[in-house]
């Protein structure tokens, strides 16, 4: 089901714009228009759960030895400040929601091009595979994006974090040189959108609230 909704919406842009390439771009952009709501709202829960940081701190230090109380006043706090127990996991809900999404559009993007000739741009069928110009494309722009990301949440990067990023979008970069075009534009599409989307979220739609939880954290750290 969701593969004949993706390949509705995938035909639809190509017979508009006479593009696969720019079609497979547009399905990107769908998808994260859909779950942007979900988005924000995990975004939301996790600067909550970031602002009360300091707080919390505070709470384990002075009840250390008091776990039962301790618990209590944590407790407390979430509920001061309209958060649950589970809301650091909210974060997790636009993932576990898209992934179904994610599977079938990489099995659809895989396989549908593979007797058509489309081209896009200098490639001649995106059903090809072994680009290197390509895979060097997705690989940067999945750095940009970690880089970005992190940035936005106002985070330090540990060095193994750092090496993680750089082995990670390797490995994109990797699987866009052995898969199809087609999912190369995928991952470039997914990676360059969500530059823009963090952007959007910290800089214009949760600018305070980011300033609040930086301010917070800057507090409980003196």
């Amino acid at each position: 089901m969701i593969r004949d909704i993706l390949i509705s919406i995938l035909e639809f842009y190509q017979n508009s714009l006479g593009s696969y390439g720019i079609a497979i771009f547009l399905l990107i952009l769908s998808i994260k228009l859909v779950l942007f709501p979900l988005t924000l709202v995990s975004q939301r829960s996790m600067l909550k759960t970031q602002k009360i940081q300091p707080l919390m701190m505070e709470i384990r230090e002075k009840y250390k030895h008091d776990m039962e109380k301790q618990s209590k006043k944590i407790q407390e706090l979430y509920a001061e400040h309209n958060l649950s127990m589970f809301s650091p996991l909210t974060s997790l809900v636009p993932i576990l929601l898209s992934w179904p999404v994610i599977i079938a559009l990489f099995g659809l993007l895989r396989e549908y091009f593979q007797d058509l000739g489309v081209g896009f741009l200098w490639i001649s069928d995106i059903a090809e595979t072994g680009h290197l110009e390509v895979a060097v494309i997705v690989a940067l722009t999945q750095i940009i994006s970690m880089y970005v990301n992190s940035k936005m949440m106002n985070t330090q990067q540990p060095q193994s974090m750092l090496v993680m990023t750089a082995v990670l979008s390797l490995m994109i970069g990797y699987f866009a040189y052995t898969y199809p075009v087609a999912l190369g534009i995928y991952w470039f599409s997914y990676s360059f959108l969500g530059i823009f989307e963090q952007i959007l979220i910290k800089k214009v739609i949760l600018r305070g609230q980011f300033e609040e939880a930086a301010a917070a954290k800057k507090q409980g750290g003196r």
